[in-house]
């Protein structure tokens, strides 16, 4: 019966240590993590890739004025007719050209007209043609080439471009690498200063992916991550950018 309690007392000894020493271990894992936790750097990774419109989307709008609506209606027609005309012979496709919805203004109907609006500018029809094609080359050649229009007494009210760079799929992935290494680069440069080492990513943002003009001005500079492209101007030569934050583990 001795013997029973010194084998029963053994055991619980050993249970008793084990248990210490499982508890020391959970404890002393949950400081380490901690502090690992407590040991990070947050920084930005950026990369640019100049590239080339593929697209164009061009919106032609002209106007017609008259006190007959229906010669107003014929003169429109006519004006739709050069315009297309115009463009095919520089070398657009008909399919790539369309004609819009026509809107008419009854300048009589407005109760606070001018009381010297002539007779003759009664009614004011407006119409778009609107022209899209991947030759984008074709299109900043001859929306310069307009003027031959209003000699032939066309009046045009705007002439306006929108090119667009559709092909972002096609370089995402490596952009998105090479932002990440950059921002690497700079955590490297922080734990060498710290004399750590980079550990793993402990959170990320993507960021977005902008498309400005190459030549758009910029408030800040180019070689700071977080600057901000002003308004997008319509030409052909592109670039594209993105910016990525990451969270990086410091390891002694």
């Amino acid at each position: 019966m001795e013997n029973f309690g010194r084998v029963a007392a053994a055991i619980l000894g050993l249970s008793v240590a084990i248990g210490l020493t499982g508890a020391g271990y959970f404890v002393s894992t949950t400081v380490y993590k901690g502090r690992i936790a407590s040991n990070t750097v947050t920084v930005k990774g950026f990369a640019e890739r100049d590239v080339t419109a593929d697209l164009a989307l061009w919106q032609i709008s002209y106007s017609v004025n008259g006190n007959n609506l229906a010669m107003v209606y014929a003169r429109s027609q006519s004006n739709a007719e050069a315009i297309t005309a115009f463009l095919v012979q520089r070398g657009f496709a008909n399919q790539d050209i369309k004609s819009g919805t026509l809107h008419v203004t009854d300048t009589h109907s407005n109760p606070y007209r001018p009381k010297e609006t002539a007779e003759s500018e009664r009614y004011i029809l407006g119409n778009q043609i609107a022209v899209r094609s991947n030759d984008v080359a074709l299109v900043d050649r001859t929306m310069h080439e307009l003027n031959e229009l209003i000699t032939q007494g066309i009046v045009l009210t705007s002439n306006n471009v929108d090119f667009e760079f559709t092909k972002l799929n096609d370089i995402k992935a490596a952009m998105l690498r090479e932002a990440t290494q950059n921002a690497r680069d700079a955590a490297q440069q922080f734990a060498d200063d710290a004399d750590s080492r980079v550990g793993s990513i402990q959170s990320a943002n993507q960021g977005f992916f902008s498309i400005v003009s190459r030549d758009a001005a910029v408030q800040g500079t180019n070689s700071e991550p977080d600057y901000i492209p002003a308004l997008q101007q319509n030409t052909i030569d592109k670039r594209v950018r993105v910016v990525v934050s990451l969270t990086y583990y410091l390891e002694r």
